[in-house]
C-alpha cells in the first residue's frame, strides 16, 4: 500500500496498544517511519527540543493520565509545527467526536481497533470523510 506521509507518530497510553498499532502500519506501510509513545507531554517536550523528526501524521489516543489529547491538541498549536492528525479513539461519544472538529490538525476521527481498512481508507488515500463506524448517533 502506498502512503503520501513519511513518518507517522502514535501517541496512546496503552503500551501494547501502542506497540501493536506500531507494529501493524509499520507492516501495512513499510516504507514509513512510524514511531509510537505514551506519554503526550513528553512528545511534546521532544518536539521543542527537536529529540524526535517532526511527524506528517499523528494517530492521537484522547483519555490518557497526565495530558489528554485534547490538551495535547492545544498545546501543539502553539509549536510551529502543522502535522495531521487522527483521532484514534475507543471513545465514540457524540461530544469527543464534535470537538474533534475544532482542532484544524484534526482530519478524522476513528474508532479502536486499527484495521488494514482503516489504514489504506484514512491513511493511504487520505480518505477523511466518515468511515463505518459501528454505533449510529
Amino acid at each position: 500500500m502506498e502512503c503520501s506521509y513519511n513518518h507517522i507518530l502514535i501517541i496512546d497510553d496503552d503500551r501494547i496498544n501502542s506497540l501493536l498499532n506500531r507494529q501493524f502500519v509499520s507492516f501495512c506501510l513499510p516504507k514509513v517511519m512510524v514511531n509510537s509513545f505514551q506519554d503526550a507531554t513528553l512528545v511534546l517536550q521532544y518536539l521543542k527540543e527537536g529529540k524526535i523528526a517532526v511527524p506528517d501524521l499523528i494517530l492521537l489516543d484522547i483519555n490518557m493520565p497526565e495530558m489528554d489529547g485534547w490538551e495535547f491538541l492545544t498545546q501543539l498549536k502553539t509549536l510551529s509545527i502543522k502535522p495531521d492528525v487522527i483521532m484514534l479513539s475507543s471513545s465514540l461519544h457524540f461530544a469527543d467526536i464534535e470537538k474533534s472538529t475544532h482542532y484544524d490538525a484534526v482530519k478524522c476521527y476513528i474508532e479502536k481497533p486499527l484495521t488494514e481498512e482503516k489504514i489504506e481508507h484514512f491513511i493511504s488515500q487520505k480518505r477523511y470523510e466518515p468511515f463505518g463506524l459501528d454505533r449510529h448517533f
